[in-house]
C-alpha cells in the first residue's frame, strides 16, 4: 500500500467559519480528541489549552472543506480565510488566531502522525506552542480513506 503525507504552512493569523459533516464522511471525534490531548502534553510550559465549541466548529467546517474538495490549504474553497471561519462560527474577530492543517492516507491518517507532521514543521510548531494562544478546537474529517485534521487557536 502507498501511503501519502501532506501537510500545509501555518499561518499566524486566520479566520472562522461554521461547521457542518456531509453525510459522505465523518468526523472522527476520538482523532479528534487525540489531537487536543497530543497538543496540551506538548504545551505542557503553557498549560492547557482549553476547547472552544466555536473554534471547533471553524476546525470542522475547514476539514469537511479540505476532504470534500481536495483543497488542502488555509484558504477555503469559497475564498474564507481561517480568521473569517472563526468570526462567522461566533469567535470574536480581534483576538490573536493561528491555525494548524494536515491530511495523510490509509494508516498514516492518525492523530500521532499529525502531531509528528505538525512538530517537524517550524510555522505549525510555533502556533502549537504560543503560550499566548488560550483556546482551540480541533476536527478531523475522514471518507474512510483519506482523513483531514484542522486545529484553531485564538487568544483570550
Amino acid at each position: 500500500m502507498k501511503l501519502k503525507i501532506a501537510g500545509v504552512f501555518a499561518l499566524s493569523t486566520v479566520v472562522v467559519a461554521a461547521v457542518g459533516t456531509s453525510a459522505d464522511f465523518t468526523a472522527e471525534a476520538d482523532v479528534a480528541a487525540g489531537l487536543h490531548a497530543g497538543v496540551n502534553q506538548l504545551r505542557q510550559s503553557c498549560g492547557a489549552i482549553r476547547q472552544d465549541p466555536r473554534l471547533t466548529a471553524a476546525a470542522q467546517r475547514h476539514a469537511d472543506d479540505m476532504l470534500r474538495n481536495t483543497n488542502h490549504s488555509h484558504v477555503g474553497s469559497d475564498g474564507s480565510s481561517p480568521q473569517a471561519r472563526m468570526t462567522d462560527a461566533g469567535y470574536r474577530g480581534d483576538a490573536s488566531t493561528g491555525e494548524i492543517v494536515f491530511w495523510a492516507t490509509g494508516s498514516a491518517a492518525t492523530a500521532d502522525a499529525a502531531l509528528a507532521f505538525w512538530m517537524g514543521s517550524p510555522g505549525h510548531r510555533a502556533i502549537i506552542v504560543n503560550c499566548a494562544f488560550a483556546a482551540a478546537g480541533f476536527a478531523t474529517a475522514s471518507d474512510g480513506n483519506r482523513m483531514t485534521a484542522v486545529g484553531d487557536f485564538a487568544g483570550p
